[in-house]
């Protein structure tokens, strides 16, 4: 799909157009780095018994 509005892009291609304009507007480049990464953390807030579990039973030799 080719998005030509960039009111429509997706957010890391939006960080992106911020950061390499001229006018670099580092205070929305570093919100919105955040508001990407908060639901990856998030997840593994939820999920971190089980990501932690399978690391354990993955390592088991033998």
């Amino acid at each position: 799909m080719l998005v030509t509005d960039s009111s429509q892009c997706i957010l890391p291609l939006g960080l992106q157009i911020l950061f390499v304009s001229e006018q670099r507007q580092y205070d929305l480049v570093l919100a919105g780095a955040v508001i990407a990464v908060v639901p990856a953390v998030a997840l593994f807030g939820v999920l971190r018994k089980q990501f932690l579990e399978g690391l354990a039973t993955g390592a088991v030799k033998g």
